[in-house]
């Protein structure tokens, strides 16, 4: 009043229980999404939603279910209110029902019975006063159901918790589709790691840096470590020399501004003091955005492989050489052979049946001619038969000290005769106290057709000359004998090819002397089998030099 005395008191009084409600729907609703996205056990969510789906219905009485259409049952892993069986036949139960046929369910009593009536569904345990289910869908197959019910309260739920169920349901199947993916996923991880390891090839993948994000079980065993932990963030300079990492960096830094892979190229690097060689190819791997992220890469050690290529290069060579050999042998028996063997047929024949008619001098130049042919027959047999034996290791040295020069001076006083008739000047040049080690035979045969050749194919009042001394040679005492002749030398191509019996020279003398050609041949294989070596330097029309050494007497 006008002294201030309350008379009464006015308000205003407004219901605003269905706004409370509704807040509290969100609010559920938007901490059941969250936990959706943040829980990593699909049983913690589960739980996390009956709690919280509790604050706003009844969830006394709360299952989940899925279907196993294989086996026609129906799984529950949880369940609130009551005891069920964890797996039981699916037959025409109501939650099978509601599966099958995709579709929310919100029924009472009498809803339930008209179902049993129909013969649509089976009595399970005792009836609900309200029953309310949503299929759970994974890409819109129902997969199975969220339920809740009350057995002594029809009023429980309403129509319009239908929508806040499938809500929920959603991030359920939601939750399921990322457990799902996520297993797959792990399984796709394991599978490829199990593939990765089991390759027999290095494998390791970089960032943009070069820094190694994991490697394979070959690399690590290549790197001689045990746990990949060892290689993460780490990169070539830690592993490998300065150079090599500096090459392996550059070829990854041009991977990387390209984009484009280098693939199927040759590497190496030093492991163990040794090198060893690689075929590898690296690979750039892209964003979403297209931009290089890092490198894969594969490296497969060929060291092994080149090794045994190489080897079998060489023994590819050696039995080409041997089988060049074997047929320019039997070329030489099937034509040399059989030529001289036809003369001294064909001449002994005429002698044979005209030898009462024929005059002396024609008598005497038949038997001339079959004592040549005879003699070059033996000859070339005995230098066939040296040589075979030889390449099959049927001749193995017998290596002694003795004194060259004594050898030198018989093997000349041999030839003698053969330089007297060509009136050759013949000069030496070798002190008497020259020692050698090796076979004496063999070099015997060495110096005698060396002799021969220089003395037939130097023309009447030509020059040989014989010489030797001991030389240093990678300090070791070495004998080097030279016989040089004014012969008639010969071209750069025909040295080339001078010791193989595939390229056999034979050449008549200046004096039309007749040889084997393989005198030269069995000489390369003598020289080789008393540890020398042999080399000829000559020009056409003005001479040529043999030179061959030997091992000193220790």
């Amino acid at each position: 009043d006008a002294d201030g005395k309350v008379l009464y008191y006015d308000g205003i009084l407004r219901d605003v229980s269905e706004k409370k409600k509704y807040d509290d729907v969100l609010d559920v609703l938007l901490k059941i999404s969250k936990k959706g996205y943040g829980s990593s056990s699909l049983k913690e969510f589960v739980q996390y939603i009956q709690l919280k789906l509790g604050l706003i219905i009844d969830t006394s009485n709360f299952y989940i279910a899925f279907i196993d259409r294989e086996k026609h049952t129906i799984n529950i892993p949880f369940i609130i209110g009551e005891e069920s069986e964890e797996e039981f036949p699916a037959e025409k139960s109501m939650t099978a029902h509601l599966i099958n046929t995709n579709k929310p369910i919100f029924l009472h009593t009498d809803g339930i019975k008209q179902l049993l009536k129909q013969g649509v569904i089976k009595q399970i345990g005792p009836f609900s006063k309200v029953w309310l289910g949503v299929p759970l869908r994974v890409n819109g197959e129902a997969i199975g159901a969220i339920v809740v019910q009350s057995y002594d309260n029809e009023n429980a739920f309403k129509e319009s918790d239908i929508e806040l169920l499938e809500f929920v349901a959603s991030h359920i199947s939601l939750a399921i589709q990322r457990k799902k993916i996520y297993q797959e996923t792990l399984i796709s991880k394991q599978i490829l790691r199990n593939v990765l390891d089991n390759i027999p090839i290095n494998v390791f993948w970089k960032d943009t840096d070069s820094n190694f994000l994991g490697v394979n079980a070959v690399s690590l065993k290549e790197m001689a470590l045990e746990h990949e932990s060892e290689v993460i963030g780490k990169n070539d300079f830690d592993f490998y020399n300065k150079n090599d990492a500096e090459k392996y960096r550059a070829d990854e830094e041009a991977i990387i501004q390209s984009g484009k892979p280098k693939l199927n190229f040759q590497e190496s690097h030093i492991k163990n003091g040794e090198k060893r060689c690689y075929v590898s190819n690296k690979i750039p791997f892209f964003d979403e955005n297209n931009n290089v992220i890092g490198i894969v890469g594969t490296s497969e050690d060929i060291s092994e492989r080149k090794r045994i290529h190489m080897e079998l290069e060489k023994l590819s060579g050696e039995l080409k050489i041997q089988n060049d050999s074997k047929n320019k042998f039997f070329s030489i028996i099937s034509h040399d052979l059989i030529n001289p063997l036809s003369g001294i047929i064909g001449f002994s024949e005429l002698l044979k049946e005209n030898s009462t008619d024929l005059p002396p001098e024609k008598i005497k130049s038949f038997a001339t001619i079959i004592n040549k042919s005879a003699n070059f027959t033996l000859a070339l047999l005995h230098d066939l038969l040296e040589w075979s034996r030889v390449q099959i290791g049927s001749i193995e040295p017998n290596l002694e000290n003795f004194i060259l020069s004594d050898l030198l001076s018989h093997n000349i006083a041999g030839v003698s005769s053969l330089v007297s008739s060509k009136k050759i000047i013949l000069t030496t040049n070798f002190s008497k106290n020259l020692n050698v080690f090796g076979d004496k035979k063999m070099i015997s045969t060495i110096i005698r057709n060396l002799l021969s050749n220089a003395i037939k194919f130097t023309s009447k009042g030509g020059k040989i000359t014989i010489s030797s001394k001991e030389i240093m040679l990678n300090n070791k005492k070495i004998i080097e004998t030279t016989i040089t002749d004014t012969g008639i030398g010969m071209s750069e191509e025909k040295i080339k090819n001078l010791f193989k019996i595939e390229h056999n020279y034979r050449s008549a003398g200046t004096d039309k002397e007749a040889g084997t050609g393989l005198g030269l041949v069995l000489c390369n294989e003598f020289i080789k089998k008393n540890n020398g070596t042999i080399k000829v330097i000559s020009e056409l029309n003005v001479g040529s030099s043999f030179i061959f050494t030997l091992e000193a007497s220790a």
